[in-house]
């Protein structure tokens, strides 16, 4: 059945490649719109961080809070997205995620203390829970196998060009209007998401065939219904054989089925892994790190390079994905950032006990590395998360594992200070490190290949 699909979903032609790629890119807003937001407390705590010349500053536990924050409210978001994008569909949830991300920018606009700006990043983080599920449920159910490796490739890579762009901004702007003009993001993901159609499985499993047909015939090129009528079928089928057990068993029963929890154990250690040997833990705090290593000057613009050589990675990873696999880049660019990280370490520890001097050009050089590669790092778990998930539970599961994802990024950026506090910044790279040696020796042996496969060959792999 598999290869039936895949060569049935060959001859659509261009029209077909255009539309998915549309699509993706209309909902893929709201993930620009999450990098803009993630990486929006880096610009603050630059600019307010023990700043005795702005309206009010940032003390070391307010920056760790601040820093952090937006993550620990990403879980509430995902539950509940994980449950109403099951009842309401995919498209009404992604327009309705964007509300609070717009209220947000507002907020920051504005924010006059500490706590205007924890509220603000309250909202950004409900935000991006609320969104992420129906996002990765979106793309893995609209695509086609030979389209679906590059398509979540291209959505994960939105963040990156998000992050790219506020940087920029951050670079010519002040952040007050910075948060200001990024308001706008969320209202453009508002427009084009209205454009598109809803999930065709999603319709399906509702018993909406017609308007299923339709939007099936709208993504793969506004075409005739007869000329879809194949793949219609195989999704009719594809429902029935998911769904399975799903009239006689709740969603919480679901987990106990191999084909549930088993990627979903798979997954949460992949991002585990990821999270921490792509550094994301301590970016919060790059400008703090970026001194301590003798990187005092042109801080700004050197994080607009280390975020458009982090747009560069992805792109390389949208246009090879589907020729080398997820696989093989996991392996590749774990190992290489591992290595990168511990050099990392050793430089320190080298200036620090006077073995040589202190040269700006091999921190950037490294830096630049774990940027760069850290992109295919952050962005392949999220790839891999739209697609291994069985039709039945696959909202809740994908909520779920983004929720879980952020509660992770909470508790490894809140607590980086603290630990480079008690290690020290170079034994903390050792540290991380090792964390990525083992990472990268579990994901050899146990992450499968999913690019090329079908949505059942990928269920019936762990099942």
């Amino acid at each position: 059945m598999g290869n039936k699909n895949e060569n049935t979903s060959k001859n659509y032609g261009t029209k077909a490649t255009v539309a998915q790629i549309f699509a993706t890119i209309a909902q893929s807003f709201l993930l620009i719109n999450v990098g803009m937001e993630m990486a929006m407390s880096t610009v603050v705590i630059q600019q307010l961080y023990q700043n005795s010349e702005s309206e009010f500053s940032l003390t070391l536990t307010e920056i760790s809070w601040y820093g952090s924050l937006i993550c620990i409210f990403h879980p509430a978001g995902s539950f509940f997205s994980g449950i109403l994008q099951d009842r309401f569909g995919r498209k009404r949830c992604m327009i309705f995620a964007n509300f609070p991300s717009i209220f947000g920018w507002i907020l920051l606009c504005y924010a006059h203390s500490v706590v205007s700006l924890y509220a603000s990043t309250v909202l950004m983080g409900l935000s991006i829970g609320f969104s992420e599920g129906p996002i990765f449920s979106y793309v893995g159910e609209i695509t086609e196998p030979r389209l679906r490796g590059s398509m979540a490739s291209l959505t994960s890579t939105a963040p990156m060009f998000g992050v790219s762009f506020l940087f920029t901004l951050a670079y010519l702007f002040e952040w007050q209007t910075v948060a200001l003009l990024s308001a706008l993001c969320p209202i453009t993901s508002i427009c084009l998401v209205m454009l598109i159609p809803e999930s065709p499985i999603w319709l399906v499993a509702k018993g909406k065939n017609g308007k299923a047909k339709k939007a099936l015939c709208w993504l793969r090129g506004w075409v005739k219904p007869n000329v879809v009528k194949k793949e219609y079928l195989e999704l009719v089928r594809y429902n029935e054989i998911s769904a399975g057990t799903q009239q006689t068993t709740g969603k919480l029963a679901q987990f106990k089925d191999p084909s549930v929890y088993r990627p979903l154990r798979l997954i949460i250690f992949y991002f585990f892994i990821s999270i921490i040997i792509n550094g994301m833990p301590w970016r919060t705090f790059i400008s703090k790190i970026m001194t301590e290593v003798g990187i005092s000057n042109n801080q700004n613009l050197l994080l607009v390079v280390l975020s458009v050589l982090q747009t560069i990675g992805c792109v390389i990873v949208v246009l090879t994905v589907h020729y080398l696999g997820k696989r093989f880049l996991t392996n590749l660019t774990f190992s290489i950032n591992t290595l990168l990280i511990f050099l990392f370490g050793i430089y320190i520890k080298a200036i620090k006990n006077g073995y040589i001097y202190s040269t700006p050009w091999i921190p950037i050089t490294i830096l630049c590395g774990i940027y760069f590669f850290g992109a295919s790092i952050m962005i392949l778990p999220w790839m891999v998360l739209s697609e291994i998930f069985p039709n039945k539970i696959r909202g809740v599961a994908i909520g779920l594992s983004a929720g879980l994802t952020y509660l992770q990024i909470f508790m490894l950026t809140k607590s980086y200070l603290a630990v480079e506090t008690l290690l020290t910044l170079e034994y903390t790279m050792v540290l991380y490190g090792c964390f990525g040696i083992f990472g990268s020796l579990y994901l050899y042996f146990y992450l499968p290949e999913t690019e090329n496969k079908t949505l059942l060959e990928i269920e019936e792999f762990f099942t």
